[in-house]
Parts: C-alpha cells; sequence; structure tokens
C-alpha cells in the first residue's frame, strides 16, 4: 500500500508539474485531469498533419457534433428503406471516401 501511496504522488507532481496546478488544487474528477492531456495530444497530432486535406479531416472528426449521427434513429425504425448501394453511398460521403472513380480505359 504504501508504494502506491508513493507512486500517487510521483504522478501528481509529473501532472502539476507538466500543467502548472498544485496536486492539493486539483478537483477529484476524471474529467478535470483528462482535459490537458487530450489538449495536448490533439495538439501534437494536429501539428504533424501534412497536407490541408488532413487537417481538414482531422478538423472535421474532432468537431464537437461530429458523432452525432450515430445517435440517429435506425431508418427500418421510421418506416423508411434504403438499399444496400444507398446506405454505402451515404455512409461512404460521411467518411469522406472517393465513392466515384474514373475506371481506365481497355
Amino acid at each position: 500500500m504504501h508504494s502506491d501511496c508513493h507512486l500517487l504522488q510521483a504522478y501528481l507532481s509529473d501532472w502539476s508539474d507538466r500543467f502548472g496546478t498544485a496536486p492539493d488544487q486539483l478537483p477529484p474528477k476524471q474529467t478535470f485531469w483528462g482535459r490537458p492531456i487530450v489538449a495536448s495530444d490533439r495538439a501534437q497530432v494536429q501539428s504533424c498533419l501534412d497536407s490541408p486535406l488532413q487537417l481538414a479531416s482531422f478538423l472535421a472528426a474532432t468537431a464537437r457534433h461530429s458523432g452525432d449521427w450515430l445517435f440517429a434513429l435506425p431508418i427500418a425504425s421510421c418506416g423508411l428503406k434504403l438499399d444496400y448501394e444507398a446506405v454505402r453511398v451515404a455512409v461512404g460521403l460521411r467518411l469522406g471516401l472517393d465513392l466515384c472513380v474514373p475506371r481506365p480505359l481497355l
């Protein structure tokens, strides 16, 4: 048990050195602890993006409500039915895939 306390104190010291908050001032909520780490990691990933397309895709994926489409009701529950091709196109457009690629001439 004593070693766990020592590890916790070492972690608190490292965290406060990295983000500038004294260990005794930290609230017990996980969201508070994780927010600066996530922001730091996000900035690191964003700085490594090479092209405007990569940056636009990253910013779109990390936008606040970018995943809200996952909470939509299934189409059949609304009485609408789409065939597999329509669902494939809708998902492909949402993911930013190239759906229409020119075929090479034979």
